[in-house]
């Protein structure tokens, strides 16, 4: 079909919002979070190298036996054992009756006296430490 030099063209205007004078369209701000840094899909994990995770519920296969060994004989890799140098083996017995009071286990109070005792990290019993 043809349409003839006759024809009118009509065009037609839609506003989807009417905004009175001085008014702004309010646009929300939008700021790039971890999802629109991250690839899609994401990674298992943000390490170099996937970690090992360990249960010790394995040591009852070779008691005695260090971790490492364990897991080099299932045919595990070990690349890295973090903080085992700064690892004391100390006899159980010299923490008995006492309640740790920070993370490095040389603050405690005596469950019995309720007096504090502070030991050094082999668990030999020291001074108060001098604030």
């Amino acid at each position: 079909m043809f349409h003839t030099a006759s024809s009118t063209k009509t065009t037609t205007i839609r506003t989807f919002a009417a905004l009175s004078e001085g008014e702004n369209v309010v646009v929300p701000l939008i700021t790039d979070s971890l999802e629109w840094t991250l690839s899609s899909p994401p990674p298992l994990h943000q390490f170099t190298e996937p970690p090992l995770i360990v249960e010790c519920e394995h040591l009852g296969l070779k008691p005695g036996a260090e971790v490492e060994e364990i897991l080099e004989s299932q045919g595990e890799t070990i690349t890295d054992i973090v903080g085992k140098e700064g690892w004391v083996a100390n006899d159980p017995k010299l923490y008995e009756g006492l309640i740790p009071q920070n993370c490095e286990w040389t603050e405690f109070v005596d469950e019995k006296t309720g007096e504090w005792v502070y030991m050094d990290e082999f668990g030999q019993r020291v001074d108060a430490p001098k604030a």
